[in-house]
């Protein structure tokens, strides 16, 4: 039981719905346990999106490889070789601009460490971007949502010197709960896209 039992340690934030998944696959061990209502957890999962145990058996493979709970919610462009930090911004800026979506933010984080430190930084900017209508009708479904507001993308040199996107995996906010309502689960879906258009656009560093 201590396997089911770290990964929901590990992913507190989904704990109750990892638990209730736990029990689809591990039922015998799980009746082993005190004080737990299995109907209950049972019918909690049963509420769920149809595609949420997709997600989540995702996420807990993702986990096994990368060893952290970011590294399992996350999704990654590699950026072409030979492009620079620059041509990946304006193919980001091009394609946001093509798609109406706003830019509502930039961090240049490496940046500001140089300054305070006068150390070179490997090269991190985190790039926002925002649909204000979209996002008012996601707080208006459940305040939570604002915690994934605006959509963010992160543009990060590894140690090896490879420039890769990094953005949060949308499907856990799409899927993971109970099926959100059709307008806004379409809503919700286009702003996933547009997120992965931009991704896309900026790993080639052109802009067409």
């Amino acid at each position: 039981m201590s396997f089911i039992r770290n990964i929901l340690a590990l992913l507190g934030l989904v704990a109750i719905i990892g638990g209730a998944f736990a029990y689809t696959k591990f039922a015998p061990m799980m009746n082993q346990l005190g004080g737990v209502d299995i109907a209950a957890e049972k019918a909690a999962l049963d509420q769920l999106d149809p595609k949420a145990k997709d997600v989540y058996m995702d996420m807990w493979k993702k986990l096994k490889e990368t060893g952290t709970s970011a590294g399992a919610t996350v999704v990654t462009f590699p950026v072409k070789d030979g492009v620079t930090t620059e041509q990946v911004e304006a193919a980001m800026k091009f394609k946001a601009n093509e798609l109406n979506i706003k830019g509502v933010g930039e961090l240049p984080l490496s940046e500001q460490v140089k300054l305070e430190t006068g150390k070179d930084q490997r090269f991190l900017k985190i790039y926002q971007f925002c649909n204000p209508q979209t996002a008012m009708r996601m707080v208006d479904y459940s305040d939570a949502f604002s915690a994934y507001l605006p959509c963010r993308i992160s543009l990060i040199e590894d140690k090896q010197g490879k420039l890769n996107l990094y953005s949060l995996n949308m499907d856990m906010m799409i899927y993971g709960g109970k099926t959100l309502p059709t307008e806004l689960l379409e809503e919700a879906k286009g702003v996933q896209n547009i997120i992965t258009s931009i991704m896309e656009q900026g790993a080639t560093g052109e802009e067409f």
